[in-house]
């Protein structure tokens, strides 16, 4: 059964977005399929690491609940002509383009002279079943591809396109969404700091404890400033702010200053006891001024308490 959703296009003018779920917690498809797209199959995978091309020579790993759509577009519609289509629909929704590429099947590594087949064995990394010819020929055959980023209020959806025509006139393309949760620092490494810095700009620590209405650090917060520590020593050229954020409870002026309070009582602990330079962090608190999501629940409350180390 053919399912025709329309992709915002410059190239073509009578395009248009269908508005559809794309997860549980999302109201509307942040990007949607080519026009006349016949869906193979879509998977909606759950939380997983997906893995896309940061360069012409590398790739990196994301983590969030990601979804895959295996698709295949009307006749005479090439490959490159769905990833560059992609890629102005990310632009047009205000989104940055990680990496556009027409020869995304391997790379090598420039550090281990390692061939990497990207597409093989990272872009369809996890699948499991669908003995679909045509799906299981794409990661030996594809590569036009994009992955580019869209941001809104309460995540970041990564979203990577890969398309190859197989044997035939006909063009397939795999779709997958990625919406990334804030990052919390209960399994925080050097590697997803550096990870969620370069993508966007900023990382949300959720194990930076205090007591209710009090600004001064917690014991239980050691291995978080430990682990933020190590980061700032591994890239001393760089400046960052310490952000404080509280949730709506109580007055708004109040939570300025207990947020503010508590971004510095962060930098007096990386300071005093782990060794970094007062000069590479600045103090910002924003009181509920910039909630993830909705204060209007518990839990909406709990993800917009928490310390952002965001790069200046």
């Amino acid at each position: 059964m053919k399912k025709t959703v329309i992709l915002l296009s410059a190239l073509l003018s009578s395009l248009v977005f269908f508005s559809a779920s794309l997860f549980a917690q999302e109201q509307e498809d942040i990007i949607s399929l080519f026009k006349g797209s016949e869906i193979i199959f879509a998977d909606e995978i759950g939380f997983e690491t997906h893995y896309y091309l940061s360069g012409p020579s590398a790739h990196k790993a994301i983590d969030g609940k990601m979804r895959r759509q295996f698709c295949s577009v009307p006749e005479g519609i090439s490959s490159y002509e769905v990833v560059k289509n992609y890629e102005k629909a990310i632009l047009a929704k205000e989104g940055t383009i990680i990496y556009f590429s027409r020869n995304a099947n391997r790379y090598n590594n420039k550090e281990t002279g390692e061939r990497v087949r990207f597409m093989q064995h990272h872009f369809t990394h996890g699948r499991v079943g669908h003995n679909h010819y045509e799906h299981m020929q794409l990661p030996n055959y594809a590569k036009d591809y994009v992955v580019g980023k869209v941001s809104t209020a309460s995540n970041d959806i990564f979203i990577s396109v890969a398309a190859v025509a197989i044997d035939g006139p006909i063009t397939y393309y795999e779709l997958v969404t990625v919406v990334a949760e804030p990052m919390d620092m209960d399994n925080v490494t050097l590697n997803v700091l550096n990870d969620g810095i370069a993508a966007s700009g900023r990382v949300a620590i959720y194990d930076i404890y205090f007591d209710i209405g009090k600004h001064e650090v917690k014991s239980e917060s050691t291995n978080a400033l430990t682990i933020i520590a190590n980061y700032l020593k591994e890239n001393p050229d760089k400046t960052f702010l310490i952000v404080g954020h509280t949730d709506n409870t109580g007055d708004f002026k109040a939570n300025v200053t207990l947020s503010n309070d508590r971004a510095n009582a962060v930098i007096e602990k990386l300071v005093s006891e782990h060794g970094i330079t007062q000069t590479q962090l600045i103090p910002y608190g924003v009181g509920s001024a910039s909630p993830q999501i909705s204060n209007t629940t518990d839990e909406g409350k709990a993800r917009n308490r928490r310390v952002e180390l965001v790069e200046l």
